[in-house]
């Protein structure tokens, strides 16, 4: 079973790189809702498994992944215009299975695997200078994460518990639960 990196841009859907089970990808589709139609596109620059795609800007960005021998830092962006895909800067730490999301116009990356260690590093990526730069760390290492923007909160902290907190109720919850 193939296992593919998805992302929506408009009323396209775009899928890039993944993994055969024999075989790391670099090809690239895009689903077209209005057609119902899925279309090859340009293939991408490296073999990209594990990999961070979103749609930033009018480009679709692949960032980091797995080639089947690394974990990548390199990125590349998928301009749907001309059907090509462009090397941009690489980040700091390579990376897989991290998540990805824009936020105030600039991309950002957190968690993933670097091929030794889950990770709580975080960078963010400005396309206007193609540069990446270091975003404190996170609390938790964490690894085939997700992550998305809530839009209206002031204040992201304000309505998340901390660690400890959660670990806390957890033992709390364990404790209870016992037969003990």
């Amino acid at each position: 079973m193939p296992f593919n990196i998805t992302f929506i841009m408009f009323v396209q859907i775009y899928i890039c790189g993944g993994y055969t089970g024999e075989e790391f990808l670099f090809t690239a589709e895009v689903y077209n809702k209005d057609t119902d139609q899925w279309s090859m596109i340009a293939p991408m620059l490296s073999r990209r498994s594990g990999v961070g795609v979103i749609a930033y800007g009018d480009l679709v960005y692949a960032v980091g992944g797995s080639d089947g021998v690394t974990r990548l830092h390199s990125a590349e962006a998928y301009n749907p215009a001309n059907n090509s895909w462009t090397e941009i800067a690489s980040m700091f730490s390579p990376r897989t299975n991290f998540g990805i999301e824009v936020l105030e116009d600039l991309l950002y990356v957190t968690g993933g695997f670097n091929g030794f260690r889950t990770t709580f590093e975080a960078e963010y990526y400005d396309r206007k200078t193609n540069e990446w730069y270091g975003v404190h760390n996170m609390n938790i290492h964490r690894s085939a994460l997700d992550c998305c923007i809530l839009p209206g909160l002031p204040n992201i902290r304000d309505y998340a518990a901390s660690r400890d907190t959660f670990y806390r109720e957890g033992v709390r919850r364990a404790l209870s639960d016992s037969s003990l």
